[in-house]
């Protein structure tokens, strides 16, 4: 009985991620029919429909190994509408009357977006597959989400006059630049003692950025949502760093990140 109850929990819990996956993939391909940038509107469409290619072949797959790859397909898919559809609204390219409709269903589905990615984490970690599997699930998502983080701070600053501020600006690219490649570098040490070393880095280098956002906020006070959307990322990059601390051997010797 309790087996099939669980059996039961899961197959809901799988229903409902593919379902909410394939109307919020619906609803981008819809929405990015009113958006006046043909880049943006294109790379939209081809993500919205990588989305329900890959969440359409894990539902038929039979092996657990090619659904996890197939959904994990649908997170990056989903990253890449959230990252395109911040760059619509920080260049105000939806700012015109005309586009006011289209402006609020970006910001409704930039918000449907981190609920959906977090629903999506937690069933495809649960997915009974080998460790290293999961494990290379979870690095590639914290350096995926530094990449995110990094063109969303690229987008903000140039979408802004720094003829006064230029030097908040180099150091705000400085940052953008810097913190995936710490990541990178760690995710890529064989030695714990260094892949710590490289994480502390960008737990030092998250910490500068928020001093930044601080300055950046007191010059720049038309740009508080891009603010909040960056500050919301580099949060999520933090709690990711100090997930995948917690599962380095020695632990007990790493500072959490603050």
């Amino acid at each position: 009985m309790q087996a099939l109850r669980k059996q039961y929990n899961n197959n809901s819990r799988k229903s409902m991620v593919y379902t909410k996956s394939l109307s919020f993939a619906k609803d981008v391909y819809a929405t990015s029919e009113h958006f006046p940038d043909l880049v943006i509107r294109e790379k939209l469409r081809e993500s919205a429909i990588s989305i329900g290619t890959n969440i359409a072949q894990s539902r038929v797959t039979m092996y657990h190994a090619k659904e996890f790859n197939y959904l994990n397909g649908a997170l990056l898919c989903i990253s890449q509408c959230r990252t395109l559809l911040q760059l619509a609204l920080v260049r105000g390219f939806l700012m015109y009357e005309e586009f006011q409709e289209a402006e609020c269903k970006a910001v409704e589905l930039l918000k449907m977006s981190f609920t959906l990615i977090k629903r999506l984490e937690q069933y495809v970690t649960n997915i009974e597959v080998e460790k290293w599997m999961v494990e290379d699930f979870r690095q590639s998502h914290l350096y995926n989400r530094s990449i995110d983080l990094m063109q969303t701070i690229y987008w903000l600053v140039d979408s802004v006059d720094f003829e006064i501020n230029y030097e908040i600006a180099e150091e705000a690219y400085r940052l953008a630049i810097n913190n995936p490649l710490f990541i990178a570098t760690g995710i890529g040490q064989l030695n714990v003692k260094v892949r710590i070393k490289k994480f502390n880095e960008a737990k030092d280098n998250l910490g500068k950025l928020s001093r930044y956002l601080r300055q950046f906020n007191k010059t720049a006070c038309n740009n508080r949502a891009e603010l909040k959307a960056i500050e919301e990322c580099r949060i999520q990059v933090v709690k990711l760093l100090n997930s995948y601390f917690g599962r380095l051997k020695s632990s007990n010797t790493i500072e959490q990140v603050k």
